[in-house]
């Protein structure tokens, strides 16, 4: 009788292959040519290319590092959704460790480059400066002597829950109080880095919730399609960053936390001990 071959029987893909980026759009360069490489895509100065550089360094490279050595195998466990692993096919407790690589990969890349995202915006935007209140704006911009505009700057449109929204018009309301007493008019913009296909003011909320486009319009000074130009300087500055993540710490990684975690969920020839995995995750 021929077996019928399981649903499950390919492993979790490799590590190379799983994690690995594709060649970049834009090719790698030297550390010390990504300030003038910038310079010229973003059309700012260099003491402000530096800066993102810099900025890049510490929001992406430090941050990936940081998380990536303090990952440990209980937190792992805890996040694991037993159901969702035997449906991606994790056979071996290194399939395990492999899936779990990668989701704290995207996670911790995608909070790195909103910040990043975010100090593009604040540097290049026109007049931006330091906000009054900066619990709920990023930057604001005197646009004359008589109106000021405040900008809260998120990865995407539906980044807001509705409490942050009440909050961001309260805010609005506070700040148009005490502007109007100097004779000075404020407006308040919510803006999201992709996602946003038109400006819109939310019924009941004192904010313009921008498009992402214009968005990156303004900050690009009038510039169209300057949302590209930023998509290619994030690939330029982080594309190295990430090959040296993979390269140097996730294979290491990998190793410890199989090591780890086959005690706690394995079986001794090393496959998945789903019985000890629900009831490990499940106490």
């Amino acid at each position: 009788m021929t077996e019928t071959p399981s649903l499950f029987s390919q492993p979790a893909p490799d590590i190379h292959d799983a994690l690995h980026p594709e060649a970049p759009a834009l090719p790698r360069v030297p550390v010390s040519e990504l300030q003038g490489r910038v310079r010229d895509m973003l059309s700012i100065s260099d003491a402000q290319a530096e800066f993102l550089v810099q900025e890049s360094q510490r929001l992406y490279v430090n941050r990936m590092k940081h998380r990536f050595t303090q990952l440990k195998v209980a937190e792992r466990l805890k996040r694991t959704n037993p159901f969702l692993l035997q449906i991606r096919g994790a056979k071996t407790v290194r399939d395990w460790a492999r899936l779990q690589i990668e989701s704290a990969l995207y996670a911790s890349e995608e909070e790195a480059v909103g910040h990043l995202l975010e100090a593009i915006a604040k540097t290049c935007f026109p007049g931006a400066v330091i906000p009054t209140y900066p619990d709920d704006f990023d930057f604001e911009v005197a646009v004359s002597d008589q109106e000021v505009h405040g900008y809260q700057v998120k990865m995407s449109w539906d980044c807001m829950p509705m409490s942050s929204r009440k909050n961001l018009s309260n805010t609005i309301r506070l700040v148009r109080m005490q502007l109007g007493k100097q004779g000075k008019r404020f407006t308040g913009f919510f803006a999201s880095c992709y996602g946003k296909a038109t400006t819109t003011q939310p019924p009941g909320q004192e904010y313009i919730s921008l498009s992402s486009r214009e968005f990156w319009e303004r900050v690009g000074n009038g510039t169209p399609n300057y949302d590209v130009k930023v998509g290619e300087v994030c690939a330029l500055l982080c594309a190295e960053f990430r090959s040296e993540i993979l390269e140097s710490l996730v294979p290491a990684l990998l190793e410890n936390l199989t090591g780890a975690a086959l005690r706690e969920i394995g079986n001794p020839d090393g496959t998945i001990n789903y019985a000890k995995l629900f009831r490990r995750i499940n106490r």
